[in-house]
């Protein structure tokens, strides 16, 4: 099964220039990799700027061969310590579900990242994957993609293949990245009912952290 390694990066402000070159130096590095099945990076243009990185793998055997060498959390520290407010996080995860509509290009996108307390997490599954489902067929609305994944900091993974693919199934960690070909199908996103909805409770049974991003 494919693996979904998702990192984000708490940047300095005002290091856009230096920032955007150590990511793409570490962006090539990873591309050398055995096993990268695909590579996708943004940036927020925030006051309070970050980076995110998702990398898929073949499955977890490659990514802990490659992680020492590879791991996008271990670059960015040792090419750009000095542009980064604090270590990097690090998620494991597994795809739960996936949309992309080809006709519509992506130029925003937002990450949701929550923890979910861990007795809530099936309930937060099931509700999130359906309100995406609902939302992503509604006439009015054009999302050019969106993705929700399941897994665990990379420090609560223990070591062996088969505990590791455990580990990640029933993971109260979830990312929802979402993506807009415009400002004004972004707005009625946030606006939508289900959303509203799913937000809601997301809230009520964990944190969720939202960041406005741009592709790299």
């Amino acid at each position: 099964m494919e693996l979904l390694v998702v990192t984000l990066a708490h940047a300095v402000p005002d290091t856009d220039v230096d920032g955007l070159s150590h990511m793409r130096f570490v962006l090539g590095t990873i591309r050398n990799a055995q096993g990268v099945v695909s590579i996708r990076s943004y940036y927020s243009r925030e006051e309070d700027p970050y980076y995110l990185t998702l990398t898929t793998w073949e499955d977890e055997e490659y990514w802990q061969k490659a992680q020492e060498r590879y791991s996008p959390k271990r670059l960015l520290l040792r090419s750009a310590p000095d542009l980064l407010i604090s270590p990097p996080r690090q998620w494991l995860m597994h795809y739960l579900w996936g949309y992309r509509r080809p006709a519509a290009p992506s130029v925003l996108a937002a990450a949701h990242v929550a923890s979910i307390r861990p007795e809530q997490a099936e309930y937060a599954r099931r509700g999130w994957i359906e309100s995406l489902r609902r939302q992503v067929v509604q006439p009015t609305l054009t999302l050019a993609s969106a993705l929700l994944a399941r897994g665990v900091e990379e420090e609560n993974v223990t070591a062996t293949y088969e505990k590791t693919s455990e580990d990640l199934a029933n993971g109260s960690i979830f990312l929802n990245m979402v993506s807009w070909p415009d400002e004004a199908n972004r707005e009625e996103f946030y606006a939508d009912q289900d959303y509203q909805a799913i937000n809601r409770f997301l809230n009520s049974v964990g944190v969720v952290q939202m960041i406005k991003l741009e592709p790299i």
